[in-house]
C-alpha cells in the first residue's frame, strides 16, 4: 500500500517520521500502528473477494472439464453412428489373383458369392506417328485444333475441342494434359534412330470411353490440320493374279492355297468324281465362296474379292493391323506371286473395352474391373479372366462378419458416460478435499450440474429416433443405469440381443445410414440422437459455454472489487496516519509544557532549600 496520497498526507508523513527519529512524541510507531488499523479492515474483505475469485476460477476449469468429457463421450457415440460402423467384416476367395474382395465395410452382406470373368475393362490406347525429335514441327510452325470425340464405337460421341498453340509433339501432349477430357498424354522415346518419338494417348476404361482423333485449323473446321496418325486403321491388302484358264484349264490335284500367319487355306481347283474343272473362271460366284469359306474356316483374317481390273483375288485384312510377314501363294503345286497393294496401319494399341463377367450366375457388364455396386459394403476387384473354352471356372468368395466389433464400442460408450458421471459427482459436490482442488468446484451452481445430468441421462435412456421392431433403445442392448446413476453392461442381454436383432439393432444405432452430419434431415438413429445432444450442450450458445462466459466476467467483476478496495483503504490508512501525526505533535507539545513545568518547579524546589 501506498504511504502518502495527497500533499497534506505527505507533509503529515514527514512530520511524523522526523518526530519519530528524533524520539519526540509518545514514541509509538504510528507507521505501523496505522498500517496494522487499516489491514484489520481490509483483509478480512480482500480475502473474501480472493476466496470468490479462486472459487470461481475453479468452476470455469471446472466447465472446461465437463466439456471435454462431453467430447470424449460424443466421440464414442459417433463411433456407432454409421451403419459400416457396427461390425468388421473379412472376405476369402479360391483365387485372389483373379478375383477378390478389395474394400469391405460393417455393411457388407455375409453369403458366398461365385464369380466367373470373361472379360476385364480396359482404356483405349494409341499412338501416333513416329517423330525425328520431340519439337519436330507438325504444322509448319502454326498452331491448330485437335478434336477428340469420346464415346463407344458406333454410338453417339461427344467432341472435346483442344487448341494446341505449339505445334510440336511435346506441345500436342503438354495441350491434351492441360484438360480434363477422360484422356492423358506421354511422349515415348522408343528408341529408334531417327523416327523414335511417340504420342500415347491413354483412355479411361470401358468401351463407352472409346475415343478418335482428328485435327483442323485454328477455328476452322472445314480445313484440315497435320495428320498425327492417332486415329489411323488401314487394312492390309494384298492381290494375285489369276486367270479364267486357271480355274477352268484346272487339271487332277491342282489347287490355290493363301497362307498366312502358319495358317493355310486350300482351294481345290478340280472335281475329282465328275473329272473336270470346279469352276469357270472369275466370274463364277461359287470359286469366290470357296475361297471365303476356307479362309474363314482356318482363321487366317483375311476376306477375299475379285480385282476391279478382273486380273486375279484381292485379299484384305477383316482387322487392321501391321503386317510383319506377308502372306504366301501356291498355285498348281508352285509358289504364286502375292502382291502388297496397301500395308496394314492400326495405331490403336488396346481398344476400350467393358469388363464381363456372371455373379452368381447373372451376366453383368461393367466399364470398370472395380465394381461397387453389386454386394452392398463391398468393392468387387477383378483383375484376370477365369472363364476358358472349357467352362466357367468360377471363383468362390465368402464374407464374414464379426460383431464383437460393435460390443466392444458400446462397452466404450458406457465407460466414457461413468467416467462422465463420475466427474460430475465430484464436481458437484459439498465436500472439499485439499489433494483434489477440484472438489467441489461446481457446488455453487448446482443448477447447471443438474441440468447437464438430467439432459443426458433423459437422452441416454430414451428411444431411438428410428426404431426397429422389439430393439428400441440402449436398454435392449444390455445397458441399464443402476441407483448411482452410472451405466452397466450385461454382456449376455446383448448376445441375445444381437444374434436374433442384429440388422434392428442396426437400424435402432444408425437408421441404416452412413455418414451422418449434425444439420442434415435425414433419418438419425439413437446414436447420432445422443451426439446431437451432447452437440448442443457443448456449441457456442450451449449452457456450459455461456456459463463459462458468464464466470470469466464475474473474474473481470472481483478484480475491480479487489482495486477499488485498495484504493478505498488507501485513503484510510492516510487518515489514520494523519490522526497519529497530529496526537504525536500534540503530545510533543505537551512534553514540552510538562519539561518546562518541571524546570520551574525544580527551580522554586532549590529556591525554598536555600533559605
Amino acid at each position: 500500500m501506498a504511504d502518502a496520497a495527497s500533499p497534506a498526507s505527505n507533509q503529515s508523513t514527514m512530520a511524523s517520521q522526523i518526530l519519530t527519529t528524533l524520539g519526540a512524541g509518545s514514541g509509538i510507531d504510528i507507521h505501523k500502528m496505522a498500517q496494522d488499523l487499516t489491514d484489520v479492515e481490509r483483509m478480512p474483505k480482500e480475502a473474501q473477494i480472493n476466496e470468490s475469485i479462486t472459487e470461481t476460477n475453479a468452476q470455469i476449469s471446472a466447465y472446461g472439464l465437463v466439456t471435454y468429457q462431453l467430447g470424449i463421450l460424443k466421440t464414442a457415440f459417433e463411433g456407432i453412428n454409421d451403419a459400416s460402423e457396427m461390425s468388421t467384416s473379412t472376405s476369402t476367395s479360391t483365387n485372389t489373383t483373379a478375383v477378390n474382395f478389395s474394400s469391405l465395410d460393417g455393411t457388407a452382406q455375409e453369403g458366398s458369392y461365385d464369380v466367373s470373368v470373361s472379360a476385364l475393362a480396359n482404356g483405349q490406347q494409341s499412338k501416333s506417328s513416329e517423330y525425328a525429335s520431340k519439337t519436330t514441327a507438325l504444322n509448319s510452325g502454326t498452331g491448330f485444333d485437335l478434336l477428340l470425340a469420346i464415346g463407344p464405337t458406333g454410338g453417339s460421341t461427344t467432341t472435346k475441342t483442344i487448341s494446341v498453340s505449339t505445334d510440336t509433339p511435346q506441345g500436342v501432349v503438354n495441350a491434351i494434359n492441360a484438360t480434363d477430357h477422360g484422356v492423358t498424354a506421354t511422349l515415348v522415346d522408343t528408341g529408334t534412330a531417327g523416327s523414335n518419338y511417340r504420342i500415347i494417348l491413354s483412355g479411361t476404361s470401358g468401351a463407352k470411353n472409346a475415343f478418335t482423333v482428328s485435327t483442323t485449323a485454328t477455328g476452322d473446321t472445314s480445313t484440315a490440320g497435320p495428320s498425327l496418325g492417332l486415329s489411323s486403321s488401314i487394312t492390309a491388302q494384298y492381290k494375285i493374279a489369276f486367270a479364267n484358264s486357271d480355274a477352268t484349264g484346272a487339271t487332277a490335284n491342282q489347287d490355290l492355297t493363301f497362307s498366312f500367319g502358319g495358317k493355310t487355306a486350300t482351294i481345290d481347283l478340280y472335281n475329282e468324281t465328275s473329272t473336270a474343272a470346279r469352276y469357270t473362271g472369275l466370274s463364277d460366284s461359287n470359286l469366290l465362296t470357296e475361297i471365303n469359306a476356307q479362309l474363314d474356316a482356318q482363321g487366317i483374317g483375311f476376306s477375299a474379292s475379285v480385282t476391279s481390273d478382273n486380273s486375279g483375288f484381292t485379299f484384305t485384312q477383316d482387322t487392321a493391323a501391321s503386317v510383319s510377314s506377308a502372306p504366301t501363294a501356291i498355285l498348281d503345286g508352285s509358289a504364286h506371286t502375292v502382291t502388297q497393294v496397301r500395308a496394314g496401319v492400326n495405331n490403336t494399341m488396346q481398344t476400350a473395352t467393358d469388363s464381363v463377367f456372371t455373379f452368381n450366375g447373372l451376366s453383368i457388364t461393367r466399364s470398370s474391373n472395380t465394381i461397387d455396386d453389386v454386394v452392398t459394403g463391398a468393392v468387387l476387384s477383378i483383375n484376370q479372366v477365369t472363364a476358358t473354352d472349357s467352362g466357367a471356372n468360377p471363383v468362390r468368395l465368402n464374407i464374414s462378419k464379426d460383431t464383437s466389433t460393435l460390443q466392444t464400442k458400446i462397452e466404450d460408450v458406457v465407460a466414457e458416460y461413468n467416467n462422465f458421471n463420475g466427474l460430475m459427482s465430484e464436481l458437484g459436490s459439498n465436500n472439499t478435499d485439499e489433494d483434489n482442488e477440484m472438489m467441489g468446484a461446481l457446488r455453487r451452481d448446482s443448477a447447471t450440474v443438474r441440468y447437464v445430468q438430467n439432459q443426458l441421462r433423459t437422452a441416454i435412456l430414451a428411444d431411438s429416433s428410428t426404431t426397429s421392431g422389439a430393439i428400441t433403445g440402449l436398454r435392449d442392448l444390455g445397458v441399464e443405469m443402476d441407483k448411482s446413476g452410472n451405466l452397466v453392461f450385461d454382456a449376455d442381454d446383448y448376445k441375445t440381443a444381437i444374434t436374433g436383432n442384429y440388422q434392428q439393432v442396426v437400424t435402432m444405432l444408425t437408421a441404416n445410414t452412413d455418414n451422418h452430419s449434425l444439420y442434415a434431415s435425414d433419418a438419425k438413429g439413437l446414436a447420432q440422437d445422443i451426439a446431437t445432444k451432447l452437440e448442443d450442450l457443448t456449441d457456442s450458445d450451449g449452457v456450459l459455454l455461456t456459463r463459462n462466459t458468464s464466470a470469466e466476467d464475474q473474474v473481470k467483476v472481483y478484480e475491480e472489487d479487489l482495486a477499488a478496495l485498495e484504493k478505498r483503504y488507501e485513503a484510510v490508512y492516510d487518515r489514520y496516519l494523519t490522526q497519529f501525526t497530529a496526537m504525536e505533535t500534540m503530545m510533543e507539545s505537551m512534553n514540552g509544557t510538562k519539561d518546562y513545568l518541571e524546570g520551574q518547579l525544580e527551580s522554586l524546589s532549590k529556591a525554598y532549600d536555600n533559605d
